[in-house]
């Protein structure tokens, strides 16, 4: 008998600080459920650089194995099970240089799922979308926006005060993110080989393409090919950001309540697994809580219940909550589900409408994080710190220290135009080291307290 495998799916990790955008230091581990799910699905398991792949055993038709010419049973089968894995950490430094939301040390987790309905430039993010811009709300350094009109997502590089009506277009409060501020992406160029995987530019445009496959190009005209050249749009892109945080608990969850009260009816609702109104509306659990004296906390006991994603409802307050009692204490950033009932036209689907493997490639992209930049100077001979390329970063010059007037990236990809002048204008020193990623302290700036990345200048 021979057993043929092929990819069911795979998810690709990316993060903006790294030069070829290819995050290594992140794992993805199935639960001890989804192993035992894995063995009756025929799945395997296998990591390949930053991209996890899982496969699946198919038969002749290109369909899972338990289907036959007459009669397809994998999605009947299968359909409301929920492939679940935790995404870890190998690397502390990865919370220097990763823009996170904060995560509250046990109380919270990133979740990603293909529910996320996050399409965009026909890249299936499992990431929720990044929040649209809101004129009335406060920004700090740090916080992602995104232009409705648009989809280009804004990094806040100042805190935003709202009663001045900033736009995401002024570039002294917010910075552009995406594929198109990367300078490693240059404009095509006819004759020569791409590989997999490779961005380039369309000429006279700002239109970002990928290379579906390696190819040599003879004319411009070489990007019309969908079969080699995947569009990306003008390289907008989607980030982990505020909307993937979720409340997590091993046991017991503590509900808050905007009010003290002295009955509590409490529902526990689980998904329903529609594909026409998906919703967690099915209820598992139901009581009604009396106490002696008004509280504004309802402990609820979670333990009984299979890991997973939960809704629950406290009077008329609803929350959100991951339960899981592995969760603490070994090092996980976040957890993410599969979920298998999807149908073919939702693009985020493992099979066709007649239950072919489509193959599905999911990402989650990470943004760096962006931190003032500063030089302790070895004594008053070195004057100032100029940018002499297109960044054009600037300096102030307070006590012995040069700080940089805003948050600079953190990347593997160092920034070579920095130049030290020295109050003897024959002298100067280009380019500057980039600050390193293990030494953050906290510096005082246009009322914010920001990460800063220092170095000392032994010159």
């Amino acid at each position: 008998m021979t057993l043929n495998y092929t990819v069911l799916f795979n998810i690709e990790l990316l993060h903006e600080y790294f030069f070829d955008r290819k995050c290594n230091v992140l794992s993805i581990i199935p639960s001890q459920d989804c192993k035992t799910l894995a063995t009756s699905m025929r799945l395997l398991f296998r990591s390949i650089n930053n991209t996890f792949i899982t496969f699946i055993q198919q038969n002749e038709s290109g369909e899972p194995f338990l289907n036959t010419d007459k009669i397809k049973m994998f999605r009947s089968s299968y359909g409301n099970k929920v492939l679940r894995f935790y995404l870890k950490v190998n690397d502390p430094a990865f919370f220097n240089y990763t823009n996170l939301p904060t995560l509250a040390a046990a109380n919270s987790k990133l979740y990603f799922s293909n529910l996320s309905e996050n399409l965009q430039n026909q890249i299936l993010y499992l990431s929720a979308p990044v929040a649209a811009y809101d004129a009335t709300k406060t920004y700090m350094p740090g916080d992602l926006a995104m232009d409705a009109a648009t989809g280009n997502i804004y990094e806040a590089v100042r805190k935003n005060n709202p009663a001045k009506k900033t736009k995401l277009t002024d570039n002294t409060i917010w910075a552009l993110k995406g594929l198109s501020t990367f300078d490693s992406i240059e404009n095509y160029a006819p004759g020569k080989t791409y590989m997999t995987g490779e961005f380039v530019r369309q000429s006279n445009s700002d239109n970002i393409f990928e290379a579906a496959k390696r190819n040599t190009g003879k004319t411009a005209k070489d990007l019309s090919d969908a079969s080699v050249w995947i569009p990306r749009g003008k390289g907008q892109l989607q980030y982990a950001a505020g909307n993937d945080v979720i409340s997590c608990s091993n046991g017991a969850y503590f509900f808050q309540l905007p009010a003290a009260v002295k009955k509590a009816d409490v529902s526990i609702l689980a998904f329903n697994f529609d594909t026409k109104k998906p919703a967690f509306d099915v209820v598992i659990k139901k009581e009604t809580r009396k106490f002696d004296s008004a509280v504004t906390q309802v402990s609820i006991d979670l333990s009984t219940l299979d890991p997973g994603k939960y809704v629950i409802k406290v009077n008329d307050e609803t929350s959100t909550v991951y339960y899981d009692p592995t969760l603490d204490g070994n090092g996980i950033l976040g957890i993410i589900e599969i979920y298998n009932h999807l149908l073919a036209k939702d693009e985020f689907s493992l099979l066709d409408d007649n239950e072919k493997i489509k193959h599905a490639k999911y990402s989650l992209v990470f943004p760096n994080r962006r931190v003032l930049w500063k030089y302790v100077r070895k004594d008053g001979r070195a004057k100032s710190i100029t940018d002499t390329g297109e960044t054009g970063y600037s300096f102030t010059l307070d006590g012995e220290e040069f700080v940089s007037a805003t948050p600079i990236p953190l990347s593997e990809d160092a920034l070579k135009t920095l130049k030290l002048e020295f109050s003897s204008k024959d002298f100067s020193i280009s380019p500057l080291p980039n600050p390193s990623v293990l030494r953050l302290s906290r510096h005082t700036q246009d009322d914010f307290d920001y990460l800063c990345s220092e170095t000392y200048l032994n010159y």
